[in-house]
């Protein structure tokens, strides 16, 4: 990477940060912000009683408040469940996690952000690297295309900075992996010792995050074994070694932990209820349904980047009337970028309904534009690629308005949040009819909200987990009202 192209990627980055600026540490809310405030919940759990308290283990609420309703009727597993989050791999919460310990600064919003803002930096220059030793022949713009692409998706605009959580942060170990993996693939015969362990490597860092990096090695194996099929010079052997040793040696030391706090049992059948609830197989509202909100969330996160690709195809094929084929020294990127998308969506079809399920396809479609843009005559290129950034920045505020501009909706979590704080005693438990019980809600109330349909279910709860007393929060008209009541 020259210095005029670290130079462009460092202004393309804080140009990106600008553009984000008036959105950092504004209340959380909308558009999945949910998933920043439950990852906050659970480093606050750590970082108040200690990681070792909690086995490294996250939450899915605040933890002591939770485990004090799990009398000695119920048992350790029911216990585990109640109050621990077991569907990601824990390496998403570790790093922030040591960050703010090592600041001496307790989980917040900006925080968080910041660091998830910090991080995309990282995924860029990823990318780049990913595309340069990814695509050879491709002219030496098309990298630098890419990456500057990938800085004003709104997609990668808003979950590189506002939200938060495992299958957001999963792009940056897995972008390093891709560029470690498309280095050690430049040689179709032979694997340098140093090029494989960087491969297994990141490709652990990638797993001991989220299952995307289970697809990722998956993908791994398919591009080598196809090209073992055409020469059997390959290095088929090791790499498939390191593919099992990282995959399994990330999910050993991930169930290892989690064991810590539930039974092996109990925590495969938590699994397999995950699965069944995000996966392809039994999709209760039916495969379509699923498959038009894909679309949708590829418009949401992509429509700059789609048009821009479509724009290009249509130049090549129509006005050029070039013969399209995919060339041959890009089949690495395009492999290890777009079959472990593939394999989410197919095995994790009903987990795509959340728009942020699409950020994964970010990198296959920006090479591919960057690529593709790099053969263009540079100065049309050039203004292709602005209209497309700018485009994507007003789609961005579009689709998350500014302060001001967003009629108050992103406030009404942290309001209720706080109102629920001023009006529920510690030795509470804390009810809610007809209003969110969001984890931006549980975040500023700094209590666990219970969602529930009527006041006899509320006292329901407390009988049954040995309560004396509760507060019910109800919506009535444009009010909130409140109830304490006893077992």
């Amino acid at each position: 990477m020259s210095r005029r192209e670290v130079l462009v990627l460092l202004c393309a980055f804080a140009l990106s940060v600008a553009v984000r600026w008036p959105l950092l540490n504004r209340p959380l809310s909308a558009h999945h912000e949910y998933c920043t405030a439950f990852t906050l919940i659970a480093l606050s759990n750590w970082y108040d009683d200690g990681f070792a308290a909690h086995h490294g283990v996250p939450s899915g609420g605040w933890v002591k408040e939770g485990a004090s309703l799990y009398a000695d009727t119920f048992d350790r597993n029911e216990r585990a469940v109640g109050v621990y989050y077991f569907s990601h791999p824990p390496l998403a919460y570790d790093i922030p996690y040591a960050v703010f310990r090592l600041l001496g600064v307790a989980p917040n919003v900006v925080g968080l952000q910041a660091i998830n803002v910090f991080f995309q930096l990282i995924a860029i220059g990823a990318l780049f690297f990913a595309v340069r030793w990814g695509w050879p022949q491709a002219p030496s713009f098309a990298a630098l295309f890419a990456s500057v692409l990938y800085c004003f998706l709104p997609a990668t605009l808003w979950f590189h900075g506002n939200a938060y959580m495992s299958d957001l942060f999963v792009q940056v170990p897995w972008l390093l992996h891709v560029a470690a993996a498309v280095r050690m693939f430049r040689s179709p015969s032979y694997v340098a010792r140093r090029d494989l362990f960087y491969f297994g490597l990141t490709l652990f860092l990638t797993v001991y995050t989220s299952w995307l990096g289970v697809f990722a090695g998956a993908a791994a194996i398919v591009f080598v074994g196809l090209r073992w099929w055409r020469d059997r010079r390959a290095p088929l052997a090791s790499v498939i070694l390191v593919v099992f040793l990282a995959v399994g040696s990330a999910l050993a030391i991930t169930a290892w932990r989690y064991l810590q706090v539930i039974d092996a049992g109990a925590l495969w059948a938590q699994m397999a209820s995950r699965f069944a609830a995000r996966g392809s197989f039994d999709p209760s509202a039916g495969i379509t349904v699923h498959l038009r909100q894909l679309i949708e969330n590829y418009r949401i996160g992509f429509l700059p980047v789609l048009l821009l690709l479509a724009g290009l195809l249509f130049h090549r094929s129509i006005v050029r009337k070039e013969r399209l084929r995919i060339p041959v020294d890009g089949s690495a990127f395009l492999v290890l970028t777009g079959l472990p998308v593939v394999f989410d969506h197919a095995f994790l079809l009903q987990y795509a309904d959340h728009d942020f399920a699409a950020l994964k396809a970010a990198p296959f479609l920006c090479g591919c534009a960057g690529v593709w843009l790099s053969r263009v005559p540079f100065r049309a290129a050039a203004i292709a690629l602005s209209a497309t950034c700018l485009a994507g920045v007003l789609y961005f505020y579009r689709l998350n308005p500014l302060p001001g501009k967003d009629h108050g909706r992103y406030t009404q979590e942290m309001e209720l949040g706080h109102f629920i704080a001023e009006n529920a005693s510690p030795d509470e438990v804390v009810f809610a009819i007809g209003l969110s019980t969001e984890p931006q809600v549980a975040w500023y109330a700094r209590r666990n909200v219970i969602g529930i349909g009527t006041i006899e279910d509320a006292r329901q709860f407390l009988v049954e987990h040995e309560a004396e007393r509760g507060v019910v929060f109800r919506k009535q008209g444009d009010s909130t009202s409140v109830e304490h009541i006893m077992r």
